[in-house]
């Protein structure tokens, strides 16, 4: 994916969201991937109740969750973020 493509997203997050994110050890770059691909393909949850979205993306071997709102053209407000590393071997 050419990176400017996503780099041009802004994000919008709390402090508390921030401190998350840091201490998931999860960066703006990797959030703004999985939204950009959420948005440019479609592939996201839309939670009616709370009007927020909920998309992933695997990055490497690593699945990232994103959940999400619109605040503006190409700025999001990031709720939450987590990952998980998995291996599924046959």
């Amino acid at each position: 994916m050419p990176s400017q493509e996503y780099e041009t997203i802004k994000l919008q997050k709390s402090e508390e969201v921030s401190e998350i994110l840091e201490s998931r050890h999860i960066l703006d770059d990797e959030v703004k991937m999985v939204i950009h691909n959420a948005e440019s393909k479609g592939e996201k949850l839309y939670q009616p109740e709370t009007g927020r979205f909920l998309a992933k993306l695997k990055i490497a071997d690593v699945t990232f969750y994103v959940e999400y709102s619109l605040a503006g053209e190409k700025t999001y407000i990031v709720h939450t973020a987590y990952s998980h590393r998995a291996e599924l071997e046959e």
